[in-house]
């Protein structure tokens, strides 16, 4: 049975930098995009099975049915199949390092970044599935063929 699709959707008032952030940082695909005009942008990125949806604060504000206020309370969480190789990509790319890459004592290897809105990105692994892949990702980075491309 399709359920549909699951969008995590925030207005921002620093819409470039933050669609760079999420394109160019953490590299995630882009879904979607539109700019009908200055104050109707936005952008839509895949991550996981889901979607995040970011969009240009008009200057009149969000409107009567959204809250404008920056994200607050509220982080993402995103699985992805290779956190080490996720994890050196952050850092290279000098993206906001909030928690370094670490074992969690609930099974996650994982580690948080900050988008340029304050809102908290955890990205995390099954450890058991961490430690399989790990041998692979190495190989790929020692030989120095991994990048990530969109």
């Amino acid at each position: 049975m399709n359920e549909g699709q699951f969008r995590f959707a925030f207005f921002t008032p620093a819409y470039e930098a933050t669609v760079a952030f999420y394109r160019d940082g953490l590299e995630l695909q882009v879904f979607e995009t539109w700019d009908r005009n200055p104050e109707d942008r936005g952008t839509i990125f895949q991550a996981a099975a889901g979607l995040i949806e970011v969009m240009t604060l008009p200057s009149g504000g969000a409107g009567d049915l959204w809250d404008a206020r920056p994200p607050q309370g509220a982080f993402m969480v995103i699985e992805v199949m290779e956190i080490e190789a996720r994890y050196r990509r952050a850092v290279e790319k000098g993206l906001s390092i909030s928690q370094e890459l670490k074992d969690q004592s609930w099974g996650h290897r994982s580690f948080c970044v900050r988008d340029p809105n304050g809102l908290t990105l955890y990205f995390f692994q099954e450890m058991d599935r961490a430690v399989t892949s790990l041998t692979d990702t190495t190989s790929s980075c020692n030989a120095g063929s991994e990048r990530w491309s969109s």
